[in-house]
Order: structure tokens, then sequence, then C-alpha cells
């Protein structure tokens, strides 16, 4: 490929061309975010790049919780269930594998911010029309955990622009009505401006515990069902993908006859735990923990907020948030480590998140 400079910019700039597609898709169209990803897999399969996810810091756990999904769905039977949880952490392969240099990264990252401003933009005008602020997403959770990993990624940037973009997807957030985005939106700015992403987590999921006793009763009595039930199913075992539905029903009848719901636990940890079993567990913990050590500072601190949410929803089982999450996470993680940092102060600069000194030019010119 060296000996072809010209081949080499075509492939550069088609590479280039799918990732700004993904990341403008990511928070408007869940469709065209799955087309794209899919032709920007097939593309990547093809590159001597291929291998770029061996080499970042999650790489091996990636691939452990991928095949701990296709695995378990011995268990269920639906290995079309598994491939589709594995298919979920996609980004973190393709991604790495077609990313060239700092230069494209910044015009990705201003690309992915733009669009989730104009995303954040959509849901307030629909709440201040009286709808549901969904933008082009598929429901007002999953809009709200989507959103935090662009806003993490917004304040990590240099230039005073920060603020009004962090601003208006906080206000995006806020759009969508959720109750218990709220805790995660201060958690994901806490991160950001702290550089500790743990510890924020942990602080968040305090709050998160000790404002249970201040939601309205009937809600936290579903939950409360909901959490018990999950529990129930992953004593008996992992059930495997696609089984958690069938498992969980009798589970709900049991403590509360006539109660039906057995999407999901609404908590990330239970159904893995129910689903995949303690083996799924450890290494979901691992692939997280990682990211969160080694991620850099704005999608780390994104992260760090949607864990927050999966407390009370399954956020890594939605598809939206999940892909916003692992994208951001392997646009700047350790792909920002191996790669020649560019020193003009347009580049947008991500420093990993166990990094304890802030970007020291935090306040110059706009990378706009």
């Amino acid at each position: 490929m060296s000996g072809d400079p010209a081949g080499s910019a075509r492939h550069a700039r088609f590479a280039e061309g799918l990732l700004l597609l993904y990341f403008v898709a990511l928070p408007l169209s869940t469709a065209a975010q799955e087309v794209i990803l899919a032709v920007a897999l097939l593309y990547a399969a093809t590159r001597p790049t291929r291998a770029r996810l061996g080499a970042e810091p999650w790489g091996r756990a990636a691939l452990a919780v991928a095949a701990v999904w296709v695995l378990l769905s011995g268990a269920s039977g639906n290995l079309h269930e598994g491939l589709g949880h594995a298919w979920l952490l996609a980004p973190l392969l393709v991604v790495p594998a077609l990313v060239q240099d700092d230069a494209q990264r910044a015009r990705i990252t201003r690309a992915g911010l733009l669009a989730a401003g104009i995303a954040a933009t959509w849901a307030i005008g629909q709440r201040v029309t009286g709808a549901v602020g969904t933008a082009g997403l598929s429901h007002h959770l999953s809009l709200a955990y989507a959103l935090l990993v662009p806003l993490g990624v917004a304040l990590a940037q240099p230039g005073r622009w920060r603020w009004a973009l962090a601003g208006l997807l906080g206000a995006g957030v806020l759009a969508t009505g959720s109750a218990g985005a709220h805790v995660a939106l201060v958690v994901t700015v806490g991160a950001s401006f702290t550089r500790r992403p743990g510890t924020a987590l942990l602080v968040g999921a305090v709050a998160t515990l000790l404002l249970l006793g201040l939601a309205d009763p009937e809600e936290l009595r579903q939950r409360a069902i909901l959490w018990t039930g999950g529990l129930t199913v992953a004593e008996a075992g992992a059930v495997g993908p696609g089984g958690y539905a069938a498992a969980s029903a009798p589970a709900y009848d049991v403590l509360a006859p006539g109660f039906w719901f057995p999407n999901h636990a609404h908590d990330s940890g239970i159904q893995v735990l129910a689903v995949l079993g303690p083996a799924g567990l450890v290494a979901t913990l691992g692939l997280l923990t990682l990211g969160l050590r080694h991620g850099a500072i704005g999608p780390a601190a994104g992260l760090a907020g949607v864990l927050v949410g999966a407390m009370t929803q399954d956020v890594l089982g939605d598809l939206e948030v999940a892909r916003a999450a692992w994208a951001w996470l392997a646009l700047f993680g350790g792909a920002a480590a191996h790669l020649p940092q560019r020193t003009e102060t347009h580049a947008p600069h991500a420093t990993p998140a166990t990094s304890g000194n802030p970007t020291a030019d935090a306040d110059t010119e706009t990378p706009w």
C-alpha cells in the first residue's frame, strides 16, 4: 500500500467518509447508523488495520464479552439474539481500524458533536410543542443516555465554544423528560471536571440509591418487582440470550400476580447476570472498568453517566445508547495513545481518564 500513495489516499478518504457518516447518524437515525456500520465493518475487514482492536486496552475484554454472548446462545437456542448483542460491540472493532490520525479524528469529532447538537435541538423542539423528546431515536430514554457521551466529549474539547454546546446537549437530555438521567447528567459533568470517572460513578450510584426513597411509591414498587424477579431468574442459572422473557414472566407473577414486564430487569447488571450468568457479568464489568480507566476523559465521563443510568435501565442492552458509548470510546480511547499527537490547537486532544493533569489550553481557539 505504501507503494501507491494515490490508492492510500483514496482508502483514507473513504474510511473517513464512513466514520463521518456513522458519527453523524449516531444520535439522529438508528436505521442509518446500522447500515453504515455494516458497510464499515465489511470495509474494515479488508484493511490491514483490522486487528487494531487487539492493541486497545479493552481489546481482549471486548472480544471476551462478544464471545460470551455467542456461546451462551446454547442455553436458549437463540443464536440470532446472541449475535445481535455481540454486534452492539462492533464500533470497538470498526472505529480503530478506520481512523487514521488526529486530524481525521478532529474532523469526525466536530461532525459527531454537531449531529448531537442537532438531536438535542430537535428534542427541545419536540418538548416545547408537547411531544416526547426522542429526536430521531426510538425512545426518549435512549436519547437521554445516548447524549451523555457526546456531552462528555464536548466538555473535554479546547475552546470556550464547548460551554455553549455542553449547555445545548444538557438541555437536550432534560428535554427527554427522563428523571433518571438527571443524576447521570450531573455525573457526566462532574467526571469531566474532576477527571475521575470512577469516583463520579461511585458518587452517582450512592446518590441514585438515596434518591430512590423520593421516588413515586408505585414506580418504586414496580422496579422492586423487576429487580427481585431478575435476581430470581439469575439464581436459577443463565437463561441465555433471548431467554429472559419466558424465564422472568413466572417469577414476576409469583411476586405480584398479573404483573407483566418480561422485556428486561431495568438494571443492566441484573440483566446480564440473569442472561449470561457470573461469567458474563465479570466479562462485562471488566470491559467497563477498562473503558473508565483507560478511555479518554470525554468518552469515559459519558460512560460513567451511562453506567449510573444502568442502575435503573438496561442501557447496556439499548443499541442506541451502547453504540454511542462504544463508538466515542473507540474514537479517542487507546488510539490516542498509539498515534502521534498533533501540536496544533485546532486538533481536539483527549487525554486518558487516568491522567490527573487538565488540558492546559482548555480555553484556546475553537476547533470549529
